[in-house]
């Protein structure tokens, strides 16, 4: 992806690149993978720890849990604490400015081999394509369209909203069949395939791209802890059921989404035996949701009214759901014109713990 022209002007996309870290190690070296790519973007680093404890080059802009209690006051409750799905802050954050899309990676996720041209470009590609309606299918193998289709599904064309970037070596895998195939490892991504119409998917947060448009509808859902430190009873399904509820938007709206290359090198594989632990709970939610998720009728014209729509009328019992909710609907809230907060407000001033 182009960076400057030679007298300093910014040419070509800008991106918002998002990524969840705990580790200093691991964080300082995909900065380095990765530095080369990010040059002239926007990086934000949300440190899922009360206050930083450690810095990053000047170029990252560098967020912990104080941050986001005090951007979002008596609604930072809505970001869960011990998950990587404390990155929705950082959807938040890029919300604020201006960029072309937005970038999601897993700070053990690094830059492939030989990928021509740059790796953001090709997500930028990947974004600008557009999809014909796959609502009515062609009977026959070519070009020629037989009688009956309407002339209106052939010439719709649907833009994409979210890209899902795919992984080469460790794949995202749940803990059942991580215990099963241990060894399974993954080629680099070459294509790209359009979700079809109705159909779900398994979102993965590693490495996703979306247009901003779209942040209302990615909430990466209570997972992990509270705020306060108390459990809540789901982990590791923030993603997947994210990415059920922005389909069934992106479905209503008229907008695609797209899976495949650019893929990242996913370095590490989680442990599946605190996977599974973390995991089992929601197996049996993970049945049924995407069923309740595609039942709700929606008629809103905008991506936080569906939310608000689906967040309203979610047919899931028990105290986590009414919060979860509850949680959904504050989310959507946050991205009216009157709840939008300017950037500078929640730029990065904490020293690291230590310093004085």
């Amino acid at each position: 992806m182009s960076r400057r022209t030679e007298n300093g002007h910014r040419a070509g996309p800008r991106a918002t690149i998002v990524v969840p870290t705990i580790r200093e190690p691991g964080i300082r070296y995909f900065l380095e993978r990765w530095e080369d790519e990010f040059t002239g973007h926007r990086v934000i680093v949300v440190e899922d720890n009360p206050e930083p404890t450690f810095k990053l080059p000047g170029w990252v802009e560098h967020y912990c849990w104080a941050h986001i209690d005090r951007a979002l006051g008596d609604r930072a409750w809505i970001i869960p604490r011990r998950s990587d799905c404390v990155r929705s802050f950082g959807y938040y954050l890029a919300a604020q400015a201006p960029c072309d899309f937005v970038l999601t990676l897993d700070d053990d996720c690094y830059p492939e081999a030989g990928y021509q041209p740059s790796f953001l470009q090709l997500v930028q590609t990947a974004l600008d394509t557009t999809w014909d309606d796959d609502r009515w299918w062609n009977t026959l193998d070519g070009p020629v369209i037989p009688r009956g289709y309407p002339y209106d599904i052939r010439k719709r064309k649907l833009r994409t909203a979210v890209h899902h970037g795919l992984w080469s070596n460790v794949a995202d895998l749940d803990a059942r069949t991580q215990l099963r195939l241990p060894d399974f490892r993954l080629e680099p991504a070459t294509a790209v395939q359009r979700v079809p119409h109705g159909r779900f998917f398994p979102m993965c947060g590693m490495n996703l791209a979306f247009r901003p448009a779209m942040i209302p509808a990615l909430y990466f859902l209570l997972m992990g802890r509270h705020r306060d430190g108390s459990p809540w009873p789901f982990d590791r399904f923030g993603d997947i059921w994210a990415g059920v509820i922005v389909k069934r938007i992106a479905d209503h709206l008229g907008f695609a989404i797209s899976s495949g290359a650019p893929s990242v090198l996913h370095s590490r594989a989680s442990n599946p035996e605190v996977n599974l632990q973390k995991e089992t709970p929601g197996y049996p939610v993970n049945e049924i949701l995407w069923r309740r998720v595609d039942a709700i009728g929606l008629s809103a014209e905008t991506v936080a009214g569906c939310y608000q729509q689906i967040a309203e009328a979610l047919e899931m019992d028990g105290e986590y759901w009414r919060t979860l909710k509850h949680a959904m609907q504050t989310w959507a809230s946050l991205f009216t014109s009157a709840a939008r907060v300017e950037s500078a407000s929640v730029r990065p001033r904490l020293r690291v713990a230590g310093e004085r």
